[in-house]
């Protein structure tokens, strides 16, 4: 397995408080497409189903693909990778920030990250 990723501390505190009902947790589809392939390639320990039981929570909720998301990402012309840029489509549509660490996203000028001024 690859080593742990750390989240910051704003982040940390929104699972938190989602986890206390006080907040919720938007999972994008591609999330979960990514959760499947990343689990598959032993790379990281969360399978689909320990996803699909977050899910079962009301502070947890899943976001489907759709056309409105699709329409977003393509004005997003600074994440190349499809995959992110669905993702990040998906905090634009919703206008939401979206919890990653991932620099390419954080760069972004089309999404707010969580934790990132």
């Amino acid at each position: 397995m690859v080593g742990k990723k750390v989240i910051n501390e704003q982040c940390h505190q929104a699972f938190l408080a989602a986890d206390l009902g006080e907040n919720i947790i938007i999972i994008p589809a591609v999330v979960l497409m990514e959760v499947l392939y990343l689990f598959e390639k032993n790379r990281i320990e969360v399978d689909l189903i320990q996803t699909e039981n977050l899910l079962k929570s009301r502070n947890y909720q899943f976001e489907p693909l759709s056309l409105e998301i699709l329409k977003n990402a393509s004005e997003i012309n600074d994440i190349p990778e499809l995959h992110d840029r669905l993702i990040a489509a998906t905090a634009r549509y919703l206008n939401i920030p979206l919890i990653t660490n991932d620099p390419v996203i954080v760069a972004s000028r089309f999404v707010k990250v969580l934790g990132i001024t």
